[in-house]
């Protein structure tokens, strides 16, 4: 028989929310609920996170400060079992995660111990991985170093973008979570730990804005699997076109040329249905979802770009 869990609910994120929301809705508690401003890309808000506490009775509480005494104290007292997590800005310290007795799970997008850090699905596709992961893994010292509850893949075919996978991530983490509570509530969790091999993970570091900056020297391949790591919901591969007018591309696919070719890497070398094929460094790449500041949208901002073979993006 299924125990009534008591869950609190750390960070930030539309999924964690729904994971929230899942978890209360098959009748465990949740009676601590605590985030910190949101980010800018966020579908949701710290006014949502409050929205979900209120009418559950849950204490609430908005701070960054998450390891200070009076949030301490707060986490105590909510007496839960475990708590989840994901996206919390800063170290959730061991004195904060032993205030609950199973732990604190957090969900990454990582397939650990590869994968380890920030901005995983980006660097999963950028590096021409066969898939990304998700695990929900009990957090430890180390970062992304604790044992593993629950892992689940999704396949990185040769088209697939980060937004693909943002879009399977709101609707598995949110499962994955209340997966491990029910398991937890049937005595049936069960953690892995990960192995000690240091070769064996691989840290990722955080990518910029300006990381996405289009090098048309690169072959059309790299140039690809740059737009798709960097599309929605970040802020998308980008050039300049005569070196001035920002333009952002959002979606491109590659382009066979029938012929051989010369041309300068960045240049238009044709128009396909409305699209600019630009050459790259090996190949070339058709762009089929562009904007430019001031554009009407997609359709005038490839005029822009198209309007004459001497142009070229850098």
């Amino acid at each position: 028989m299924n125990q009534r869990l008591r869950v609190a609910v750390l960070g930030r994120t539309e999924m964690l929310l729904e994971g929230a929301r899942l978890i209360a809705s098959a009748g465990h508690e949740v009676p601590l609920v605590g985030t910190c401003k949101a980010s800018d890309t966020s579908q949701v808000t710290e006014h949502h996170y409050e929205a979900f506490a209120r009418p559950l009775g849950a204490d609430f509480f908005c701070t960054a400060a998450i390891n200070a005494p009076a949030q301490l104290q707060l986490l105590r007292l909510a007496r839960c079992d475990l708590a989840i997590s994901m996206n919390w800005i800063s170290l959730i310290e061991p004195e904060t995660r032993a205030s609950f007795r199973l732990g604190v799970f957090n969900a990454h997008p990582g397939d650990l111990p590869r994968y380890r850090g920030n901005a995983c699905p980006n660097w999963a596709i950028l590096a021409g991985e066969p898939h990304v992961g998700l695990c929900i893994h009990q957090m430890v010292d180390a970062l992304d170093a604790g044992p593993v509850a629950l892992r689940d893949h999704f396949p990185l075919g040769e088209s697939t973008d980060v937004e693909d996978v943002y879009r399977w991530m709101r609707s598995r983490v949110p499962e994955l979570f209340l997966e491990l509570v029910e398991r937890a509530a049937r005595g049936e969790l069960e953690l892995r730990p990960q192995p000690e091999d240091p070769a064996l993970a691989l840290r990722c570091y955080p990518r910029r804005p300006e990381d996405s900056r289009i090098d048309w020297s690169r072959s059309g391949q790299d140039v690809y699997r740059l737009v798709r790591a960097s599309t929605r919901p970040t802020q998308g591969a980008y050039t300049l076109l005569e070196g001035e007018r920002r333009v952002v591309v959002w979606r491109a696919q590659p382009f066979d040329s029938l012929q051989p070719f010369l041309a300068r890497p960045g240049q238009v070398c044709m128009v396909v249905d409305g699209d600019p094929v630009i050459a790259c460094g090996q190949g070339m790449l058709r762009l089929t979802d562009i904007a430019i500041d001031g554009c009407a949208g997609a359709a005038d901002a490839k005029r822009q770009v198209a309007s004459s073979l001497r142009n070229r993006l850098v």
